[in-house]
């Protein structure tokens, strides 16, 4: 019985590292920038295909490499730092600059900033709006 028992502990504690192994990330952190953003109740979508897609319509292509997105609009190029801190989205052209938050849900208007203050600010960041 104390067999069982030490088995079935083992077991438990592996299964439960199993999700601490390496795996594919977009980026070297386990955070994708995948998926719809929220500046607001404004969405964001960013494919996993590499395109995106705004709410006013514009579209065009997206990319990381380490710390930066470069976004590629009507062939205007620009490229930000980013951090995925949490569930939210953080951007900013210069580190330690203002960063622009964004939220995995829409958010009114009224509540925005009230809930960006309330979040850490990732080191990237050295405030936000």
């Amino acid at each position: 019985m104390r067999k069982v028992a030490i088995l079935l502990a083992l077991t438990m504690l592996l299964g439960s590292l199993v999700g601490c192994l390496g795996g594919d990330d977009d980026d070297d952190d386990g955070h994708s920038v995948v998926g719809v953003w929220y500046y607001a109740d404004s969405p964001m979508n960013l494919k996993e295909d590499g395109t995106f897609v705004a709410e006013d319509g514009t579209t065009g292509t997206w990319s990381t490499d380490g710390d930066s997105l470069t976004v590629v609009t009507d062939g205007d190029t620009d490229t930000v730092l980013f951090a995925v801190e949490g569930d939210w989205l953080w951007l900013t052209k210069d580190r330690n600059g203002d960063c622009t938050a964004f939220a995995p849900e829409s958010i009114d208007e009224d509540e925005w900033e009230d809930r960006v203050s309330e979040k850490t600010l990732p080191s990237i960041c050295g405030s936000a709006h």
